[in-house]
C-alpha cells in the first residue's frame, strides 16, 4: 500500500518577495538612486533649510539670531505682506484674467480653417514670450514716459493733456498689467491651440450641417472638449500671476513704483533678500517667511481653482 503524497505547491510571487532580503535588489536600487539623491539634495534639503531659516534673523553675512515664530508674527502683523498681496491681486485681475480670456478667443479664431496666414499670426503672438524682458521694459518706458513718452506725445498732438503713467499708483499698475498682458498672450494662445488641435473636425462639420453658428459651436463643442486645457491654464495662470516679479522690478528699476504700488509678494521677498535697489535691511529669515506665505496662498488658490473648475466640468458634461 503506497501513501499518496500531496503535490508541492510553488510559492506565490508575494511570498517569494517576502523571503528575499532587500539587499537582493541592490542593483535595482542603485540604478534608481541618482533620482532620489538629486531629489534629496535639491528638493528636501532646501525645504527643511527654509523651514529652519524662517525661525532666525540673518542678514546673510553675520551671525544667525534665533527668533522662533517672530518672523511669521511679523508677516501677519506688519502690513507689508498684506499690502503686497493686495497689489498682486489687483495686477492679477487686471492682467492675468483678461489675457486668458483674450487668448482663448484668439486661439478659437486661429483654429478656424477660414483664416489665412495662420502660421504668421501664431509667430507674431508668441514673439513677445521669447523677447528679452530688459528690451521689453525699455520699450514700455519709452511708450509710457511721463515727459517724452510716445503715448503722451500722441495725446498732446490731438490736444489732450499728458498722463502721469509712471508717477502715479494707478498708472504704474496699469502699465505693468499691459506689459504682462503683452508678454503672456502668445503663450496662452499656443496652449489653447494645442488643446483645440485634438478636437475631431467631424464634430464641427456635423454642427455646421445642423445649422449651428460659430458662437454656438464654440460654446457647445470647443469649450467642453478643451476643458482639461482650460483647467491647466487656469491653475498655471493663477500660480504664475501670483508670482509676478520681473515686470515691476525691471519697469520701476527695482524701486516698486510710487508708494510701493507694484510691490508684489515676490517683489517683497526679493527686496528683503537684498535683490532690489530699495534700501531695506536684508533679512533672509523674514524673506523665507514671506516665501512660506506665498506658498500657502498658491496652494489655497490652486485648490479653489481645481474645485470650481471641476464642478463646472461636471455641470457641462
Amino acid at each position: 500500500m503506497t501513501l499518496m503524497t500531496r503535490p508541492r505547491t510553488r510559492p506565490s510571487a508575494r511570498q517569494t518577495l517576502k523571503q528575499r532580503s532587500v539587499w537582493t535588489y541592490w542593483r535595482e536600487y542603485l540604478a534608481i538612486s541618482p533620482f532620489f539623491i538629486l531629489f534629496a539634495v535639491f528638493g528636501l534639503f532646501p525645504l527643511v533649510y527654509a523651514l529652519y531659516l524662517s525661525t532666525v534673523s540673518w542678514d546673510g553675512l553675520g551671525k544667525m539670531t534665533p527668533v522662533g515664530f517672530d518672523q511669521f508674527i511679523r508677516l501677519f502683523t506688519s502690513g507689508e505682506f498684506q499690502s503686497a498681496l493686495s497689489n498682486t491681486v489687483v495686477i492679477f485681475l487686471t492682467a492675468q484674467v483678461p489675457v486668458v480670456v483674450a487668448a482663448l478667443g484668439a486661439a478659437a479664431l486661429l483654429s478656424s480653417r477660414r483664416l489665412a496666414a495662420k502660421g504668421l499670426y501664431q509667430t507674431l503672438f508668441f514673439l513677445p514670450q521669447v523677447t528679452s524682458i530688459v528690451a521689453v521694459a525699455i520699450v514700455f518706458q519709452s511708450l509710457f514716459s511721463n515727459e517724452y513718452g510716445i503715448i503722451n506725445s500722441g495725446l498732446q498732438a490731438v490736444g489732450l493733456d499728458k498722463v502721469p503713467w509712471l508717477s502715479t499708483e494707478w498708472g504704474t499698475r496699469l502699465v505693468v498689467s499691459i506689459m504682462i498682458f503683452w508678454r503672456s498672450f502668445g503663450y496662452f494662445v499656443v496652449i489653447f491651440l494645442s488643446g483645440m488641435s485634438s478636437i475631431p473636425p467631424s464634430l464641427y462639420e456635423a454642427a455646421r450641417l445642423d445649422g449651428a453658428g460659430s458662437l454656438r459651436i464654440f460654446r457647445s463643442i470647443t469649450i467642453p472638449m478643451i476643458w482639461p486645457t482650460i483647467l491647466f491654464v487656469a491653475v498655471t495662470g493663477t500660480i504664475s500671476g501670483f508670482q509676478i516679479f520681473t515686470e515691476p522690478q525691471v519697469l520701476t528699476n527695482g524701486l516698486g513704483g510710487p508708494n510701493d504700488s507694484v510691490v508684489t509678494m515676490m517683489f517683497l521677498q526679493v527686496r528683503y533678500m537684498g535683490g532690489t535697489t530699495q534700501t531695506v535691511p536684508t533679512d533672509l529669515g523674514f524673506a523665507t517667511a514671506i516665501g512660506w506665505g506665498i506658498f500657502a496662498v498658491l496652494i489655497l488658490l490652486a485648490a479653489i481653482n481645481a474645485r470650481v473648475m471641476g464642478k463646472r466640468r461636471k455641470e457641462a458634461s
